[in-house]
């Protein structure tokens, strides 16, 4: 009888840490958990990992021209008007200071699947398109953002030039970016080798109507999380009396971003606090609020670390999401999986999990007064309706994207591709 082969797996991430990094990291670990052999391969100089598994690639004798080229293509750029709410960090993806050679050479062993995570300015799509052919490998991506469907920008916000060619893009007004935008598309067009993309339900739905992806092979999936660590607190009361917030108070927590980052919907959020008809409200929020005009009764938290972050979930009982595009987000898993019901915009993962009446309330999207009706509603459950509400919440969350058939789906897709060869 033969062998049994174990499955290799070559991850390839820009960073290894912040949040697209962390993330990358976590996957990588949990491949090591399942007993494959697993490693890493990451744009320049990182920290040393003591196991081997991470391997930073340097940049190819000629990176100079490369990187001349993108000198010019983003002093162009610099000069030019671009709407920050686009996200636009993608410009120069046609040109990478990096080899699928070297990386391959990097890896002790051949790679049987390789995961494309938030590979920005280091993998483009030929080279992405090489290193299947060298390794022979099979590749899945793994979208963070929506850089994936477009010729530059990170989230389209409510453009639909992603469905075929990036044409009258609504970020730039110059002629030179445009063509840029143009070219990358095409670019991706012409080397992307088909792959499995595995995604949420939202970002599958927009994906399969691009020019690009439309004929690649989908895998329905929601980010795997520790339930142990995200869970309900045993006392909500004894908590908030720690952290000397009411206990005869409802609590609405949301976390906060420039409203120059139009995708998180601040503006939308802020515009909802006046319609909120519930009274007795205390607002927590968490990140930077400099600039937002919020209102009086709101306590900032400022940055918090992941335990505090998880007692905020704990205490609140709503969490609000505005996003107005967003590959996650992760906020929503988190929130629900501690018992919070969510109010959100049918975005990301929130189309999927925040459900009206079940595990919160989905709001008509980019609907202040709707978010606001949202808000009410789950501020009005009587204490039997919000635990129900809670427990949906916990539940939906475990059955999704939090037990150990999540692990069995991806082990699944790795097993079927390492073992049909």
């Amino acid at each position: 009888m033969s062998e049994i082969k174990k499955p290799v797996i070559l991850h390839l991430t820009s960073l290894a840490y912040g949040g697209a990094g962390k993330y990358t990291m976590d996957f990588h670990r949990s491949m090591l958990a399942y007993g494959y052999d697993s490693y890493v391969a990451v744009r320049g100089k990182e920290m040393i990992y003591p196991d081997g598994s991470v391997h930073p690639i340097k940049k190819t004798k000629l990176y100079w021209w490369t990187k001349l080229k993108r000198y010019v293509f983003r002093t162009i750029v610099k000069h030019s008007e671009i709407d920050k709410a686009y996200s636009m960090h993608n410009l120069c993806e046609r040109f990478t200071c990096h080899s699928a050679a070297d990386t391959l050479a990097a890896m002790p062993i051949k790679p049987h699947v390789i995961f494309v995570h938030w590979v920005s300015d280091y993998a483009n799509a030929e080279f992405i398109a090489e290193l299947k052919q060298l390794s022979e490998a099979e590749v899945v991506f793994i979208p963070v953002d929506h850089a994936l469907y477009s010729g530059g920008c990170h989230y389209q916000i409510d453009c639909q030039g992603y469905k075929d060619g990036c044409h009258n893009c609504p970020a730039t007004t110059s002629r030179i970016v445009q063509k840029g935008i143009e070219k990358n598309y095409a670019f991706k067009k012409k080397y992307l080798p088909q792959s499995t993309i595995i995604v949420t339900k939202a970002d599958q739905c927009r994906l399969s109507q691009s020019s690009i992806y439309n004929s690649f092979r989908f895998e329905k999936f929601v980010a795997p999380m520790d339930a142990n660590k995200f869970s309900p607190a045993e006392d909500r009361e004894t908590l908030r009396k720690q952290w000397n917030l009411p206990i005869d108070k409802k609590i609405v927590f949301f976390g906060a971003t420039s409203l120059d980052e139009r995708r998180k919907g601040m503006k939308e959020l802020i515009g909802a606090f006046p319609e909120v008809q519930t009274k007795d409200v205390v607002y927590i929020v968490a990140g930077n609020v400099k600039s937002l005009s919020l209102p009086d009764n709101t306590i900032a938290m400022g940055y918090l670390n992941e335990a505090q972050l998880i007692q905020m979930y704990q205490m609140a009982d709503v969490f609000v999401c505005p996003s107005l595009a967003d590959a996650g987000p992760m906020m929503v898993n988190q929130a629900l999986l501690c018992g919070t019901p969510v109010v959100a915009f049918p975005v990301g993962v929130s189309a999927e999990l925040v459900q009206t009446g079940t595990t919160g309330y989905q709001a008509q999207y980019g609907d202040s007064a709707d978010l606001a009706k949202g808000i009410d509603y789950a501020l009005s459950l009587s204490s039997d309706e919000w635990k129900k509400m809670s427990y949906n919440c916990r539940k939906l969350g475990i059955d999704t994207y939090a037990n150990p058939n999540e692990k069995n789906t991806i082990q699944a897709l790795i097993e079927k591709i390492v073992y049909s060869k």
